[in-house]
């Protein structure tokens, strides 16, 4: 009997409805901006309309990044019987991502990430928490993040499918003090 190997997909799945429609507005809004930024310069080519037209630029910029803040999705294949592996990103329908070649895996790691914001630019951190990483571990010190959150539960979960289906080793270090191998 001839075992074939399944491919794997990580996906963050799709937008909720309350995203894509804000989304969707600030699209609408950047494409406006930049209709009301060039038009005046078909008519009249000046210094003056040219200026007025920068000034819609930099809200046009803004726009557009919340806009793809609030729509992309980031997805991860392995290709396990070519050893190929890719990350992709998906804006609506367009994708992008490449294929790499699937290093020999060491192991799987799940590891808790400190982060901290300061908005306002004051040295004072507004607010802090962790997130944890899915991290593949490869040539004994590489590794590629493929799938981060805010869960440990829900991080350590999607270690343990993935190392089943690489048939690898995963390593629970969601506890930086507290660090385990995973019997699968």
């Amino acid at each position: 009997m001839e075992k074939t190997l399944d491919n794997v997909i990580i996906s963050e799945g799709r937008r909720p409805f309350w995203q894509t429609i804000i989304a969707a507005l600030l699209f609408t809004a950047t494409i406006v901006l930049l209709f009301i930024a060039v038009v005046p310069l078909f008519v009249v080519f000046d210094m003056g309309t040219f200026i007025e037209a920068v000034k819609f630029i930099f809200p046009a910029m803004l726009t557009f990044g919340y806009a793809l803040k609030f729509s992309t999705i980031n997805n991860v294949y392995f290709d396990l019987e070519n050893r190929k592996y890719k990350k992709e990103i998906v804006v609506g329908p367009f994708k992008t991502g490449k294929w790499i070649e699937l290093p020999e895996i060491d192991y799987i790691s799940v590891f808790r990430q400190a982060w901290s914001k300061d908005s306002d630019g004051d040295g004072r951190t507004d607010s802090s928490g962790y997130v944890y990483d899915v991290n593949v571990w490869y040539n004994t010190s590489k590794h590629f993040t493929i799938y981060t959150n805010g869960y440990p539960e829900a991080s350590l979960e999607m270690g343990r499918q993935l190392a089943v289906k690489l048939n690898t080793d995963l390593l629970d270090a969601t506890d930086p003090q507290n660090k385990e191998w995973v019997d699968l």
